[in-house]
C-alpha cells in the first residue's frame, strides 16, 4: 500500500469518527428515536431470522434423516413387490392345473358311470338272452375257420368291454391324485402368496408412515422458508429506511450522500476520493459481490470513506494459496475484503446493510452483507 492510500485511509477514519460525533451530539430528538426504533426492528427481524434459518436447517437435517430410511424400505417393498408377484403368477399357475385336472376327473367319473351302465345292460341282456354256446356256435359255423372267428370274437368283446372299464377307472385313479396333490401345492402356494403379502403390507404401512412423518418436516421447513422470505423483505425495507434516514441526518450536516435506492445492481459510482474502488484483479460479479459492491459505495461516499476492494469472489484454490479456506464466503461470492473500513462501527455497518462477522484486527475489513 503506497502513501497516498495510507492517506486517504486515514482521512476516511477522521471523517467517519467526525461524522458520527456529528451524528450523535448534534441529532436530533425525533430523528434518533426513529433511528432506535427502526435498529430495534432490525435487530428482533435479524434474531428471527436466526432463528428460522436454524429450524430450516434442522428440519432439512430430519427430512435427510427420514429419506434414508425411506428409500431403505422402499428397496425393500421393490423387492417384496416382485416376490409377491411371483408368487402370484406361481398360485395362478397351480389354480389353472388343480382346475384342469378337476374338470378332467369330473368326465371320467362320467364315462366310468356309462361305461359301468353298458357292462350291467349287457349283463341283463345275457341273463335274458343268453349268448349262444359253444354247440350252437359250432352247429351253426359255416366251417371250423368260420367257427373260430365267431368263438373269438365273442371273447374279444368281453374282454374289450372289462378293458374299457378298467382303463377308466385306472386314470380315474390318476387323476385323482394328482387333483389331490394339487389341491396340497395350491394351498401351500395359497399360504407363501399370503405371507408375502402380509410382509408387504407392512413394509408398505412402515413406509407411508414416514413419509407422512417426513412430510410434517417439509410443510414445516416450507412455513419458515415463506415466513424467511417475508421476514428478508421486511429487513431490507429496513435497512432501506435506515439508509435514507442517515442520509437525511448527514445532508442536515452538509457531508455529500448518493443513496441509490432499493438494492439492486450498482448504479452509483465513486464521487472523487469516496466511494469503492474495486482493485485491479478483483471480481465483484459473483453471487452477491455486486450488491455487497453497492453498499460499500454507499457507505463509502456517505462517510468520506476510500474503499478499496482487495478481494471479492475467489476461487477455492487462490482462496487457499492467500491464507483463506477452500469453501470460505469468498468462494461463494459472499464476502469483500475492503481496506478503509477499519474504523467504522458494526451499528453503523448495519445501516448500510453490511456486517462484520469474524471478530478481531485481522478480520476488520472482512464485509458481507447483513
Amino acid at each position: 500500500m503506497d502513501r497516498s492510500q495510507l492517506s486517504h485511509f486515514r482521512i476516511g477514519r477522521l471523517a467517519t469518527a467526525l461524522v458520527l460525533a456529528g451524528l450523535i451530539v448534534g441529532g436530533s430528538a425525533s430523528a434518533n428515536s426513529r433511528t432506535g426504533q427502526l435498529e430495534s426492528r432490525l435487530g428482533s427481524a435479524n434474531a428471527r431470522s436466526g432463528e428460522l434459518d436454524a429450524g430450516i436447517q434442522a428440519d432439512n437435517h430430519k427430512i435427510n434423516g427420514f429419506q434414508g430410511s425411506i428409500n431403505d424400505l422402499q428397496t425393500r417393498l421393490s423387492a417384496l413387490e416382485s416376490s409377491l408377484a411371483v408368487e402370484r403368477s406361481l398360485l395362478t399357475k397351480l389354480r389353472a392345473e388343480l382346475k384342469d385336472a378337476q374338470a378332467r376327473l369330473a368326465s371320467l367319473k362320467v364315462q366310468l358311470a356309462h361305461d359301468k351302465q353298458v357292462l350291467i345292460s349287457q349283463l341283463v341282456a345275457s341273463y335274458e338272452s343268453p349268448p349262444p354256446d359253444i354247440v350252437t356256435v359250432v352247429l351253426e359255423s359255416h366251417g371250423f375257420a368260420d367257427m373260430l372267428e365267431r368263438i373269438e370274437d365273442l371273447r374279444s368283446i368281453a374282454q374289450a368291454n372289462a378293458k374299457a372299464t378298467t382303463t377308466v377307472q385306472v386314470e380315474q385313479n390318476a387323476v385323482a391324485a394328482q387333483a389331490k396333490r394339487l389341491a396340497t401345492l395350491e394351498a401351500s402356494q395359497a399360504g407363501e402368496t399370503a405371507a408375502v403379502q402380509v410382509q408387504r403390507n407392512e413394509v408398505a404401512q412402515l413406509h407411508l408412515a414416514l413419509v407422512n412423518h417426513q412430510l410434517l418436516y417439509i410443510r414445516a421447513r416450507d412455513r419458515k422458508s415463506a415466513e424467511l422470505r417475508d421476514l428478508n423483505a421486511q429487513r431490507q425495507s429496513l435497512q432501506d429506511e435506515l439508509s435514507k434516514l442517515a442520509a437525511s441526518e448527514l445532508a442536515a450536516r452538509g457531508v455529500p450522500y448518493s443513496y441509490t435506492g432499493p438494492i439492486g445492481p450498482s448504479t452509483a459510482t465513486p464521487q472523487g476520493e469516496y466511494g469503492f474502488f474495486q482493485a485491479p484483479g478483483t471480481n465483484y460479479s459473483v453471487g452477491e459481490e455486486p450488491t455487497l459492491a453497492q453498499r460499500l459505495n454507499t457507505l463509502g461516499i456517505a462517510l468520506h470513506l476510500h474503499l478499496i476492494g482487495i478481494s471479492g469472489y475467489r476461487t477455492p484454490q487462490h482462496s487457499v494459496e492467500v491464507g483463506g479456506f477452500a469453501d470460505d464466503p469468498h468462494t461463494r461470492g459472499e464476502a469483500s475484503d475492503t481496506p478503509g473500513v477499519e474504523g467504522v462501527p458494526e451499528a453503523t455497518l448495519e445501516r448500510f446493510g453490511l456486517t462484520r462477522p469474524f471478530p478481531g484486527a485481522a478480520e476488520a475489513d472482512h464485509i458481507q452483507l447483513a
